[in-house]
């Protein structure tokens, strides 16, 4: 459960960050060629990371209500994503292409290395949220509030990211 609601509240705090106005959204498209996206390639690109962000995100927070098939779509779609936006970021740092993070909104900051472990952490979130559908465990409802919390916690820690690793490290 944490790492349903850790994913699906990153993944639409940054769908939503990307389409909150018109410059949001054309500040995203204008970030992608710098991820090696051919140009031709960019608008696609841009509107299918949104819709995927959003639809993965309703999966995951929609899996309380509609059952353990939603949250174990929803966690198979993330591991997808966060594979290939870790394989793009790592990409980006390692051409030294001087992409910026657009991740969650607005921001002048360049993408470095620990962008690629922020991604490959969100990654491996996903991948143990699913492996835990394959353990059978009773579960009480205090143990799942918690995981809900931690989820939520967690959720704001990488949104925060850039923040709280410039206060920690500096910036990059």
């Amino acid at each position: 459960m944490a790492s349903t609601v850790l994913c699906g509240l990153v993944l639409v705090v940054s769908a939503v960050s990307k389409v909150r106005s018109r410059t949001d959204y054309a500040e995203f498209v204008a970030s992608v060629p710098a991820f090696g996206i051919p140009a031709r390639w960019t608008r696609l690109f841009a509107v299918a990371t949104v819709v995927a962000e959003f639809v993965i995100a309703v999966l995951l927070l929609a899996s309380a209500i509609v059952g353990t098939w939603s949250a174990v779509a929803g966690l198979v779609l993330a591991t997808g994503l966060f594979g290939v936006l870790t394989a793009a970021v790592w990409r980006a740092v390692a051409q030294r292409s001087g992409a910026v993070c657009r991740c969650f909104g607005r921001t002048s900051t360049k993408l470095t290395h620990r962008h690629v472990v922020r991604n490959a952490a969100l990654l491996g979130i996903a991948v143990l949220g699913l492996g835990s559908f394959f353990v059978n465990a009773e579960v009480t409802t205090a143990a799942l509030a918690l995981a809900v919390v931690v989820g939520a916690i967690g959720a704001v820690l990488v949104v925060r990211f850039d923040d709280l690793a410039d206060l920690v490290a500096g910036p990059a």
